[in-house]
């Protein structure tokens, strides 16, 4: 018997959820997507990745946690963000204990068409850096205050009616996902920060996007912000 790659059975994997939602919407072909890195900024959606959300939302997604386990380029950009579900948790959860405890990622939940979505699958080295990770975001409107908790403190549970079916990006590698996190590039972070601002995500998110400690690079804070910077050049 044949035993494939992970990277290969990723692939495949890929390919059968779009085949699936295509299924599932013969009409529309639309993908929800949860950005939580720095797609949140949505100037990195269209002039970095020269995509065109349909629409776009601040949502939360509870039972989870931001990482820092994408290795990337030493002093440079050492790092990207993922998402990894917090183990341990039922179907039905306390939402107060999950909010008490901070277990929850903010972040941009986009609508795309399929040729966007799977450009972000491509552009994001799927399935070699990451994996797809199917989640349930709650959408809300930012204020930039408690939004975001506010909807979920509605919730009595996570029931399939009040949240949102949506493909987020994991850690592709077991030992990423287990392995301790590294600390990503202040330009990288500034990136984060901009989304959250731009979408009005929870005012304690915000706050915790500006604690977290910055990885040293050489020169300067990293690239993303100037990488960024250009692209936006060349759309005007």
């Amino acid at each position: 018997m044949m035993v494939m790659s992970p990277p290969k059975y990723q692939l495949l994997m890929l390919l059968a959820a779009l085949r699936y939602c295509k299924c599932l919407s013969q009409q529309s072909q639309t993908y929800n997507y949860f950005a939580y890195g720095s797609n949140m900024a949505s100037s990195t959606m269209t002039n970095l990745r020269n995509l065109s959300p349909l629409a776009s939302s601040a949502a939360v997604l509870p039972a989870h946690a931001l990482r820092f386990n994408i290795p990337g380029v030493p002093l440079v950009e050492p790092s990207s963000a993922s998402v990894e579900p917090i183990d341990g948790m039922d179907d039905i959860m306390d939402i107060g204990a999950i909010i008490e405890r901070g277990e929850l990622v903010h972040g941009v939940l986009y609508k795309l068409t399929e040729e966007d979505f799977s450009s972000v699958c491509s552009t994001e080295g799927v399935p070699f850096a990451y994996s797809l990770h199917r989640c349930r975001p709650i959408p809300y409107t930012g204020d930039g205050k408690r939004a975001g908790e506010e909807s979920l403190r509605k919730l009595d549970d996570l029931s399939m009616a009040s949240t949102v079916s949506a493909f987020t990006l994991r850690a592709a590698r077991k030992n990423w996902r287990e392995g301790k996190d590294i600390l990503p590039s202040q330009s990288y972070l500034n990136v984060l920060i901009r989304g959250a601002k731009e979408f009005a995500l929870d005012g304690s998110y915000l706050e915790k996007l500006q604690q977290i400690e910055a990885g040293r690079t050489f020169p300067g804070n990293g690239l993303a912000e100037e990488l960024l910077r250009r692209a936006e050049t060349r759309s005007r």
